[in-house]
């Protein structure tokens, strides 16, 4: 029989962090085991798991700068008063 995968090595596989994993593994997101209290992960349902969720570049939405509607009023000097001159 092929070993489990811990949830250490499936971080590993996705590259996220081992509490992001169990975090989905309680939830149901990402299916795995629980033996002897621990979670395992059988291999063939990581991948599957994964190959479920991929996306391509088409399902990606686009980001798009929205364009902006008004605009902050900008940090205008003070007007300055004319200052008299005394020699001219």
């Amino acid at each position: 029989m092929e070993s489990m995968l811990t949830a250490r090595q499936v971080a590993e596989l996705l590259g996220v962090h081992e509490n992001w994993v169990y975090e989905q593994a309680a939830s149901g997101e990402l299916p795995s085991y629980k033996i002897g209290g621990t979670r395992r992960f059988h291999r063939d349902e990581v991948h599957g798991w994964i190959a479920e969720h991929r996306t391509t570049e088409r399902e990606r939405p686009v980001k798009r700068r929205q364009k902006a509607t008004h605009r902050r009023p900008s940090a205008a000097k003070p007007k300055e008063t004319p200052q008299p001159r005394l020699f001219e």
